[in-house]
């Protein structure tokens, strides 16, 4: 497993997480007898967090398959394929 980037993940995840919450607790609501500005403003600034919210979802997501696949990684030896093997010259 590669910390550096499990840890990547484990940060996306929890940024995307807590963005997406704070997005959905300040959610516009409408009030009656609302004029058209103020409807065409309310429909604006719902859709723009909408959007917010699923960049969010989806940088949540991207972090915890990030993190799912660095579970997986394994360091690999720079030197070659394996341990070296010394032998014992033959006795006669």
């Amino acid at each position: 497993m590669d910390k550096r980037i499990f840890l990547l993940g484990v940060t996306m995840l929890g940024i995307g997480g807590l963005s997406w919450y704070y997005l959905n607790s300040t959610m516009p609501m409408s009030t009656p007898d609302m004029t058209a500005d103020e409807t065409s403003a309310f429909n604006e600034a719902q859709a723009v967090n909408t959007g917010l919210s699923n960049i969010s979802q989806m940088v949540a997501g991207l972090g915890f398959f990030i993190a799912l696949i660095s579970v997986g990684l394994r360091r690999r030896n720079k030197g070659g394929v394996g341990k070296p093997v010394t032998q014992k010259p033959a006795e006669i």
